[in-house]
């Protein structure tokens, strides 16, 4: 385009916008709601996939060892569990170890004594896996080596904290799911109410001769004015909003897992002013089609 067009069509956009002051405002608004809802719900949704993973991560393999074996038989031991697929980490509490974690929990230093001297409690391997999905295919499998007595990784218990993990990254999935269509809905609908609005001013230019690209440029500044003026305010919104929350949290409930990672947040930010400019050229080319139709 010409630089004098480029003028044109600037001061064009820019003057719809400040002449329907009540039409731009609403659009604003729209925008501005249709991407904090949007915004919230992506951070809703990284919230609980973080939620979820932290509570996988605190799952773990107890493997008990026959009592008797020597060291090399512990280290073949261990080699074998190192050898399956899945396994991330391997731990050894020796007999000795786990009397003095017991006894540091108790608040007691006479515990052995108590026992008569003997020490019954046996070395152990604790074991993380890479997936927890994998934990009980990976448990039967440890509990099948030479050496080891029994294993324990919170059966009942682990199935019903894996059912809780996956459905709360089903919930996040659903509602930024649901709040994409509705923020591109609510979009979409009202520049198209923008658009309606300037029906006459649409078939006048065609009449006298413009050409579909000088109609359209326009609107396409203008939705993305709109776009951009909603997602600045949408991002200050949920950058206020998101700080606040984690200031309460990191002070006052420090023990819940939350995203506190600035560069994802600054991503999220960075996509919601991209969605918001981006849906508001689309709406804007979906909306002049009908009017465009040669």
């Amino acid at each position: 385009m010409k630089l004098n067009i480029v003028k044109y069509v600037f001061i064009q956009a820019f003057s719809s916008l400040s002449r329907n002051i009540w039409l731009t405002t609403a659009s604003i608004l729209t925008v501005m709601l249709a991407l904090t809802l949007l915004g919230s719900s992506i951070l809703f949704l990284a919230n609980t996939a973080y939620v979820a993973e932290t509570f996988e991560s605190q799952i773990e393999i107890a493997a008990f060892l026959e009592e008797g074996l020597s060291d090399e038989e512990i280290t073949q031991v261990r080699n074998q569990i190192a050898r399956l697929p899945g396994v991330a980490e391997i731990k050894l509490t020796t007999p000795e170890e786990a009397l003095a974690e017991l006894q540091r929990s108790m608040g007691t230093t006479t515990l052995l004594e108590d026992l008569g001297g003997v020490n019954p409690l046996p070395a152990k391997f604790t074991v993380m896996a890479t997936d927890a999905h994998l934990v009980k295919n990976l448990a039967v499998q440890i509990g099948n080596i030479d050496g080891v007595a029994k294993i324990r990784y919170g059966q009942g218990f682990f199935e019903k904290l894996i059912g809780f993990t996956d459905w709360l990254r089903w919930i996040g999935l659903i509602v930024v799911a649901l709040f994409s269509f509705a923020s591109l809905l609510l979009i979409a609908m009202n520049i198209k109410t923008n658009v309606n609005f300037k029906e006459n001013e649409i078939q006048i230019m065609r009449l006298v001769g413009a050409s579909n690209a000088f109609i359209r440029w326009p609107f396409i500044i203008e939705g993305l004015l709109l776009g951009l003026f909603g997602a600045l305010i949408a991002i200050a919104i949920i950058s206020f909003s998101y700080n606040s929350l984690l200031d309460y949290i990191i002070n006052s409930l420090s023990f819940l897992p939350i995203v506190t990672d600035s560069d994802f947040i600054q991503q999220v930010l960075l996509m919601m002013l991209g969605y918001g400019m981006g849906i508001g050229i689309l709406a804007s080319v979906i909306s002049l089609s009908r009017f465009l139709r040669n």
